[in-house]
């Protein structure tokens, strides 16, 4: 049987967890080794990639890509998971709701490097144990804010109570703290009501197939016609390609010199004289050289 390596670009369904599409697809492939490029929240759909084989070995790297979202925020309502999942915990009666200026205003403080609180419900683990099982157990806990970076907000569509916004961002931006924060910046409270994800790094939905699509489709024989080669996540790397004795240096771990006016630590896709995908390299800028940051052990066509 052939190996299944590649990235298959799924729009997620609302109702499905990231891994229970990881689940489908292992199952489909009768492959172990599937995982995804970033979780998407069951209440969300959109962009999902699956990682087969060796691009499982790529999720970090899918994870810390950036982002695009279509995002629908209800104001005068908070909910417990700051989204429709959960309990409404408070609404909030306004005589004079505000005005679209006044919304395009406090959303623009949101534009570029900012703190963010990730909500009570999710997976970031404090003290060993994810944050929703602790929330779920009653717990309060204090999670310190970390610095996100939203590239682009902008404001779509206002009709009191709903809003809609087009993000862009960086990795680890949590939409339902955004919503919670846009509330709160605006006195109203808000949560969350519906996202669909449209991009992740170059894929977009465009690519992305639909579960009723791969139903009669997903098996190992059609792999190659469906899926992305692994290093199509990686497009917007600069490409390295080896002589042969450098080649065969890269798989011993060895650096390869090769200067350049590149910033330190920057990432590359690198290649063999033959086109093979040999893994990705990382700049060291004090010794002009680029070091292995994953091998690709397996010749993936």
């Amino acid at each position: 049987m052939t190996a299944a390596h590649g990235l298959l670009i799924i729009d997620k369904p609302r109702g499905w967890t990231s891994h229970d599409l990881v689940n489908w697809v292992r199952r489909r492939l009768r492959e172990k080794r599937v995982g995804h490029g970033g979780t998407l929240d069951p209440a969300a759909e959109g962009v999902l990639i699956i990682a087969v084989g060796q691009a499982t070995r790529l999720t970090s790297f899918l994870q810390d890509a950036s982002k695009q979202y279509l995002a629908h925020v209800v104001l005068g309502v908070s909910s417990t998971t700051d989204d429709l999942e959960g309990d409404v915990v408070q609404t909030t009666e306004l005589s004079t709701p505000p005005a679209r200026e006044d919304v395009e205003r406090v959303v623009s403080r949101f534009e570029g490097e900012i703190e963010q609180v990730p909500p009570a419900f999710s997976a970031i683990k404090v003290g060993g144990r994810p944050l929703y099982r602790r929330s779920r157990a009653g717990e309060v806990v204090t999670v310190a804010p970390r610095r996100v970076v939203i590239h682009r907000l902008q404001l779509l569509h206002f009709a009191y109570p709903d809003v809609v916004l087009a993000i862009d961002c960086g990795k680890g931006v949590y939409v339902r703290s955004l919503a919670r924060d846009l509330g709160a910046a605006l006195g109203t409270g808000a949560y969350l009501h519906g996202l669909i994800r449209t991009r992740v790094g170059p894929f977009t939905l465009a690519d992305a197939w639909s579960l009723d699509e791969l139903e009669p489709l997903l098996s190992i024989e059609t792999w190659r016609e469906i899926a992305w080669h692994p290093d199509s996540a990686l497009a917007e790397f600069p490409a390295l390609v080896l002589s042969p004795g450098q080649a065969n240096a890269w798989y011993h771990g060895a650096p390869v010199r090769r200067p350049g006016p590149l910033p330190d630590q920057s990432l590359a896709r690198v290649y063999a004289l033959d086109g093979r995908w040999l893994g990705i390299a990382r700049y060291q800028h004090a010794r002009e050289q680029w070091s292995p940051a994953m091998v690709v052990t397996d010749r993936l066509e």
